[in-house]
């Protein structure tokens, strides 16, 4: 069986130089790749995208950085993506108070007011949503609280602690770890990584970004999912084939990719 990567930004520039060639390549070497929207532009190319390549699936979704990209018109136009073929999710869509230069200063009740329609959209949609959280774990859970209905869906890139991801697996969610999970110094997420049970864990690169050990500082593909497999196998104590079984499943089941084929 070969890996998933649940979460690749393929539409993204970095890849602009050669994308036919490395999008090929990659598939080869895994069961399906999911390309992921941050604003309403790249949700649009991934979905494109996606139409061209068995095996690669698309999520759509404004992410927080993008806040000030957000209008009526901007949801209207995810309700119209949404129903496209191969669109299997929501996402990245989060909070986000981890300020970035050449963004908006961090607003969080900004963000969530545009979270929260996104939310509603993949309810009614019956669609997983892909959740984007950097330092504002805390306020993220107590809006999911909030809802006060159960969300589909996934933690990407987590980078919380042990307590943290059990207090999302207990709101029904699975974890999904990157590259970072390899990185000196990130023995907390390592800690995480090991807690999460098999039947809730996922495996994603965030490419073209956080290349895992010992790539790090290139620019990451797809099929260096393995590594964090690797990884997990090891933090697990499981055999490497079982982590790829277990989390290749874990991607059917939430995104449900065997209906999109």
């Amino acid at each position: 069986m070969k890996p998933v990567d649940t979460h690749s930004h393929l539409q993204f520039q970095a890849y602009d130089h050669d994308r036919e060639e490395i999008i090929p390549e990659n598939l080869k070497e895994l069961t399906a790749i999911m390309t992921v929207g941050a604003n309403l532009d790249s949700s649009i190319k991934g979905v494109d995208l996606v139409q061209k390549y068995p095996g690669l699936f698309a999520s759509i979704g404004v992410h927080p950085h993008h806040v000030d990209q957000w209008s009526k018109e901007t949801l209207e136009s995810l309700k119209t993506l949404i129903k496209k073929p191969k669109v299997v999710a929501v996402g990245e869509v989060g909070l986000d108070k981890h300020f970035y230069e050449g963004y908006p200063e961090p607003d969080l009740e900004a963000q969530r007011k545009i979270l929260l329609p996104q939310i509603e959209l993949a309810l009614e949609q019956g669609k997983p949503i892909l959740f984007h959280c950097r330092q504002a774990y805390e306020e993220l859970f107590q809006t999911l609280k909030g809802l006060n209905k159960p969300v589909s869906g996934l933690m990407h890139c987590f980078m919380g602690d042990k307590e943290i991801a059990k207090r999302f697996l207990d709101l029904g969610l699975y974890i999904s770890f990157s590259g970072n999970l390899t990185y000196k110094g990130n023995d907390y997420i390592r800690q995480a990584a090991a807690y999460v049970p098999l039947d809730r864990v996922l495996i994603e690169t965030d490419s073209p970004y956080l290349a895992p050990m010992p790539l790090r500082g290139q620019r990451n593909e797809p099929k260096y999912v393995k590594i964090v497999a690797e990884s997990l196998s090891s933090l697990k104590k499981v055999g490497l084939e079982k982590i790829i079984q277990a989390t290749t499943e874990n991607s059917y089941s939430l995104l449900g990719l065997e209906n999109e084929k």
